[in-house]
């Protein structure tokens, strides 16, 4: 049996029926098997989504990317109550703690403005297993996407950002999805831990840039054995030829775990720096397996 919420903010009294997401969301108990849809009607919601660990198998369903849209805007150099900083891992529009949830249809910003003003500023903090994203738009500037464990999938996705934008050290697939730079900075930042397979692996996804965007990295490596793949994608010509950058340290040329297989487009080069391409041979094959053991559905 599933459960149904709406989130619509044109009703109000009805049961079942709540104006804002979070509302519904503090309203589920730890429910067993019983899995819950939360169907969210067109309209800007402009609050912050917490999603606790207790609370499983919850598929947030919107009226369409341009339709229902979750916004917020929080930047780490922002102060809280106290006057301090908040930092980076306190401005997400949606944290998600728990395992199992769902996003589809739907709009997910952090509208607060560029990193140099405004600092770091998540759109989504993911910490769980099985976190799956389809049809949906990821936007915001630097650190749009945090995954700092677990197993998390997009499939038809958009992602925006400039800097870092899709960092963390979780394993997650990006698949048939749009990674669009707004400005010039880097992609990727993984911080895989040293013994996992699993880092950042993009299939069949093409890279666009707004027309300003000219100097894009692929990825940095926040810690040194960051893992990223590109795999059959679509680079436009903003995409460096070096492809990545060491983060001013040479020793993660030793240790970084990037590749790219059968890249195309104005994007793609054979001169990347010499470290990549260090981690599988290219085989379409290993690829499939690496993905089917990340468990993802």
């Amino acid at each position: 049996m599933i459960m149904i919420l709406i989130v619509n903010q044109e009703k109000q009294g009805e049961e079942n029926c709540f104006t804002c997401i979070q509302d519904a969301v503090n309203y589920l108990r730890p429910h067993g098997l019983e899995a819950v849809t939360i169907k969210v009607a067109p309209g800007i919601y402009r609050e912050r989504i917490m999603i606790p660990p207790h609370l499983t198998e919850i598929n947030f369903m919107g009226s369409g990317e341009n339709e229902t849209i979750i916004v917020n805007g929080l930047g780490a150099k922002d102060k809280d109550t106290l006057g301090n900083p908040l930092g980076t891992f306190k401005t997400a529009t949606v944290e998600i703690f728990s395992d199992d949830i769902s996003f589809s249809n739907l709009t997910i910003e952090n509208d607060v403005g560029v990193g140099e003003k405004y600092g770091q500023a998540l759109a989504v903090a993911a910490h769980g297993e099985r976190i799956a994203f389809e049809n949906v738009s990821l936007i915001g500037y630097q650190d749009t996407f945090y995954s700092s464990k677990g197993t998390q999938r997009f499939l038809h996705c958009r992602i925006e950002g400039d800097v870092d934008f899709i960092f963390g050290g979780g394993s997650v697939v990006f698949e048939d999805c749009v990674i669009h730079s707004r400005r010039n900075g880097y992609i990727t930042a993984a911080s895989t831990p040293k013994d996992a397979l699993s880092g950042f692996v993009f299939l069949r996804c093409e890279l666009t840039a707004d027309n300003e965007a000219d100097k894009v990295y692929l990825g940095r490596p926040w810690r040194p054995y960051a893992h990223t793949v590109f795999y059959d994608c679509k680079l436009g010509r903003h995409i460096l030829t070096a492809g990545w950058d060491n983060w001013r340290n040479e020793a993660n040329e030793q240790t970084a775990r990037y590749t790219e297989i059968h890249s195309h487009g104005e994007g793609a080069s054979e001169e990347r720096v010499p470290w990549c391409n260090n981690w599988f041979e290219k085989d379409s094959h290993l690829i499939e397996d690496y993905c089917n053991r990340l468990q993802i559905k």
